[in-house]
């Protein structure tokens, strides 16, 4: 019944009085009726045969059998009877109104008429013919009479009447009948009354359902007309003013998500120009710093190489520590700007992680030294597969974070597999990190212990470039810290079987490395002036290139400025197997398997590049 609909439980409602109250009313008079015409018949029987056995007295006591015939005939002739039958005193039959029955076997002790026996089809009565005493004292008389009558009456014989049960019958189905077709009419009359009552109640209450249904599908526009009157009207019209006042809300709402969004989009244009423009202006800054700072960055490590006295060494060294501090800041700077725009593509490939931690070792252990720390990179056997040179610069801005924040101790750099994947850690037993910070050390220019902005300690961009790097490399950093108790950094990279051939190893990088042939290709004279001392400082042979000369057969590095040389001649070069090292990578063009360096230049990363590229 739960899933009936409101019109069939009306109508149910309605009609299941009717139709109880019509069939006990048919089934009562049917009852009634029957028990009726069956008592009738009884009380018919009864005093017929009473009337009979009367009048058959003086008959029988005189033996006059012809008026028993005739009276046993006569009796044909009321309704119901059957037939008629007259016995003597010892149950033998005398008159009939047919045939002659048998003997009565057993006489009946019963001194009134009583109902003999019976079926469905017939009643058998049967009484019995008193003789009675009668009063023969004659007003008329001079003198009574006396007669001899027995006193008191006795059975001179017996009648019995047998009635059909036809007539009965057929009052029976009539009354049947009578009563089935008053029970159809009250279920027609009450059906009636239902459908029309259903129609009344459940069609406001149906289209009250689906205007609902429409509401909720989102048409706020549908409407009930409100026109059934009394509190269905009353329901009507209050669900029309919820509908009107959720569709005037949802219209308010539309307003204000419209001019919210048209609001955001405007910043949204804003925040892309101001982008835009910032991405010019570090753009326009890379092409106006670099070159004068890569120059002043190369004559400075030519005027510490020259310099002789002590006091010329040290404004050298004062020169050449500026130089490599305005270089570091510009080139945070800078790398953000990168990793911003998606500049930067890793190159994964399988290598070994030693190599990685042993250049690690070397370029920090100085800076360690410095402030009296110790620090450790644990050899591993673990090979990684990723971008070797942007992990190598993740974990170098780490360990320079974790040295620059650690006063006193150690820094560690280890690794351990974990499953599929290789867990690298940077350790220190610095001043740590507060919970409350952990979570805005890797934005822009967010320092802990400086927040005046002192100069001197960076811009607070180190974890910033690590967390973007982290991000390209497929990973994430991960920190444990507590104040007083030191950080933990950790990257999980994907594990790889073997080194992919060629990488160096620990091994090779202590071994004496051969002489280079290099090229040098570009326009700037500024930058292959600075440049050219180096390399023949370190011993390596080099001739520069101009545009319209002959590329030689027998270079092994060619060290060219994107933007002033040609994407033919660089494509030439690398087909006649002479290795790339493209200088201002912005401007690179798309060349698969050369090197890029951004500037200004850092001797030493050129010097580590070469020395890489001759191991390979």
């Amino acid at each position: 019944m739960k899933n009936w609909g409101i019109r069939t439980r009306v109508l149910l409602l309605a009609l299941c009085p009717a139709l109880v109250i019509a069939v006990l009313l048919a089934a009562y008079m049917s009852w009634r009726i029957a028990a009726d015409s069956e008592r009738d018949l009884q009380n018919f029987g009864l005093g017929l045969i009473r009337q009979l056995a009367a009048v058959a007295e003086f008959s029988t006591y005189s033996g006059d059998h012809e008026t028993l015939r005739k009276i046993a005939v006569a009796a044909l002739d009321e309704s119901n009877v059957a037939a008629v039958a007259l016995f003597d005193d010892q149950g033998h039959p005398i008159a009939a109104s047919g045939a002659l029955p048998p003997p009565l076997k057993t006489l009946p002790l019963s001194r009134d008429a009583f109902l003999l026996g019976g079926d469905e089809q017939q009643l058998l009565f049967a009484a019995p013919i008193m003789l009675r005493r009668y009063d023969m004292n004659d007003p008329f008389l001079s003198e009574p009479v006396t007669a001899a009558w027995p006193d008191p009456a006795v059975a001179i014989g017996w009648v019995t009447l047998e009635l059909t049960r036809d007539a009965a019958q057929k009052r029976k189905r009539e009354a049947l009948f009578f009563t089935l077709l008053s029970s159809v009419v009250v279920a027609f009359v009450g059906g009636s009354l239902a459908l029309l009552l259903g129609h009344q109640v459940t069609r406001p209450v149906l289209r009250l359902e689906r205007t609902v249904a429409r509401i909720q599908e989102g048409d706020l526009a549908a409407r009930v007309p409100a026109d059934s009157g009394g509190d269905l009207q009353r329901l009507e019209e209050g669900m029309n003013a919820m509908a009107q006042t959720l569709q005037d809300n949802r219209n308010l709402l539309e307003a204000r998500i419209r001019a919210a969004t048209h609001a955001l989009e405007l910043r949204k244009n804003e925040a892309e120009r101001a982008s835009l423009a910032k991405s010019r202006f570090l753009a326009a800054a890379s092409h106006d710093l670099r070159q004068p700072l890569h120059a002043l960055s190369l004559f400075a490590a030519d005027l510490r190489h020259e310099a002789v006295t002590p006091s010329q060494q040290r404004l050298a060294g004062q020169i050449n520590d500026s130089v490599r501090g305005v270089s570091g800041l510009l080139d945070a700077l800078l790398d953000i700007s990168r990793l911003d725009v998606a500049g930067v593509t890793p190159q994964p490939e399988a290598f070994a992680l030693d190599t990685v931690f042993r250049h690690l070792e070397s370029a920090f252990a100085r800076s360690a030294a410095d402030k009296s720390l110790r620090l450790r990179c644990r050899p591993t056997r673990l090979c990684v597969d990723t971008d070797a040179a942007l992990l190598e610069r993740l974990l170098g801005n780490l360990l320079s974070n974790a040295i620059r924040y650690t006063p006193a101790g150690s820094v560690l750099l280890a690794a351990r597999r974990r499953g599929s994947q290789v867990c690298i850690e940077v350790r220190d037993s610095g001043i740590g990190i507060a919970p409350e910070h952990q979570g805005a050390i890797f934005e822009e220019f967010f320092q802990v212990d400086n927040m005046a902005r002192e100069a001197g300690q960076g811009l607070g961009l180190g974890l910033s470039i690590v967390s973007r790097l982290a991000r390209i490399l497929g990973s994430r950093i991960e920190v444990r810290s507590a104040p007083g108790r030191g950080a933990v950094f950790s990257l999980l990279l994907p594990l790889a079987a073997t080194p992919a051939a060629g990488a160096p190893t620990g091994a090779e990088g202590a071994e004496a490395l051969p002489a280079a042939r290099l090229l040098l290709l570009g326009e700037e004279e500024e930058t292959l002036d600075g440049i050219a001392p180096l390399l023949a400082e370190w011993g390596h042979r080099y001739r520069r290139i101009g545009a319209g000369e002959a590329l030689p057969d027998d270079a092994s590095v060619a060290v060219a400025i994107c933007g002033q040389v040609a994407e033919a001649r660089l494509r030439n070069l690398q087909q006649r197997g002479t290795a790339l090292i493209l200088l201002d990578p912005s401007a690179a063009p798309e060349l698969p398997g050369c090197h890029r360096l951004s500037r200004p230049l850092r001797p030493a990363k050129l010097r580590a590049l070469l020395a890489q590229l001759l191991r390979a």
